[in-house]
């Protein structure tokens, strides 16, 4: 658990936010990211599972997120006990224990033990940055689909904006003919050093160059269509398929189709939550519906045939007599698709009998009934 990650932006916290708040943020994440409800996507939906889990591990610790808070990540094991000593070894294996991999830093141990305990200053000579591949953004886009789309899959047309690769530029940011020039604060390096006092010395942070964004070079003449961003923003226009008996927040990727990579890196995938609004008349239940239609008690008694809307058009429903207020009525096959197996499931009919004041004529007769049932009324 040493790598260094955004364990608050992973559960969508700020760095203020109280233990309820991440505990509500973690429960809502880890249902909506459960794998079992991205089966064609459950790779992903794992790997975003287990980074949910893993920020919520540090950031529900007091200790582990103390040490988030001050060093940027968490060491494997947290904190060493009896105050950083142990058994059988020196500072170095403290130190790694503390800091992970001190490969990260670009150097030996001697080299860090340098910057700790010698005020920052190294005798390891500084390289230009190589500026890697950079694989891109992920974009996200959320849609709203009915109940009765999801009764086969869907096709639908989105327009989305996403950031593309400067054509003019090729995404230098600078005009073409011109150069760059090394940055003088980072010495091409695109990494500064920020010193910080701990229990053990000084601690000397390294992270990116401000002046040139990490870059290790200034842009000497920017581009005049980018700006020098090397992106460009880009309207795009496709068509998903939304497969059929989804659930509301159903997440699902197209790889390829977020924000343009950096460096020749590989494009981010475009994250596709799908919102199924809520019916006035059906109520679903997995892929089960339910729904309540509304007789005279005349109806109720004598029993009746009527016309049932359904999602994509209409059957007819039987009702026997002597149907009692409350009764389900079942109808086999008539609810939504399985998202996984694609058997359907049913149509649960609640019958509200409705009872109102009759009038005069209606009452001579209901007595005239009352009286050759024997009942008093």
């Amino acid at each position: 658990m040493n790598q260094k990650k955004d364990y608050y932006g992973i559960l969508g916290v700020s760095k203020n936010a109280t233990p309820e708040e991440i505990k509500k943020a973690y429960r809502k994440l880890v249902k909506q990211w459960h794998p079992d409800r991205h089966q064609e996507n459950k790779q992903y939906a794992e790997e975003k599972f287990k980074e949910i889990q893993e920020a919520y591990e540090v950031l529900s610790d007091p200790q582990k997120k103390a040490l988030y808070d001050k060093f940027g990540f968490v060491p494997e094991g947290g904190m060493p006990p009896n105050g950083g000593q142990r058994a059988g070894g020196g500072f170095e294996d403290l130190f790694e224990d503390l800091f992970g991999n001190i490969g990260d830093f670009g150097g030996t141990f001697s080299d860090i033990f340098d910057m700790f305990m010698g005020g920052g200053t190294t005798s390891r000579k500084k390289t230009r940055t190589s500026r890697p591949p950079v694989k891109g953004e992920d974009k996200y886009f959320a849609i709203t689909v009915d109940l009765k789309d999801i009764l086969k899959d869907v096709k639908k047309r989105i327009e989305y904006d996403r950031y593309v690769t400067c054509y003019a530029c090729n995404g230098t940011g600078a005009k073409n003919g011109t150069s760059f020039t090394t940055c003088p604060r980072c010495n091409g390096t695109g990494k500064v050093q920020e010193e910080e006092r701990t229990f053990f010395g000084v601690f000397v942070r390294t992270y990116p160059c401000p002046t040139c964004n990490g870059e290790g070079r200034i842009i000497n003449e920017r581009c005049d269509v980018c700006h020098g961003s090397g992106k460009q923003l880009k309207r795009e226009s496709i068509e998903i398929t939304i497969p059929a008996g989804v659930e509301d927040g159903y997440t699902f990727k197209i790889p390829g189709k977020g924000n343009d990579g950096k460096n020749g890196g590989p494009a981010g995938d475009l994250i596709i939550k799908v919102n199924v609004r809520p019916h006035p008349n059906f109520k679903r239940k997995g892929n089960h519906l339910e729904t309540t239609v509304k007789i005279d008690y005349i109806q109720a008694l004598l029993g009746t045939t009527i016309n049932l809307e359904l999602l994509n058009g209409s059957t007819t429903l039987k009702i026997p007599e002597g149907t009692n207020p409350g009764t389900i009525i079942v109808l086999k096959g008539h609810g939504l698709p399985d998202f996984r197996t694609g058997k359907y499931g049913d149509l649960y009919v609640k019958i509200d009998v409705e009872l109102k004041k009759p009038g005069l004529r209606e009452k001579r007769l209901l007595k005239q009934i009352a009286k050759l049932k024997g009942l008093e009324v």
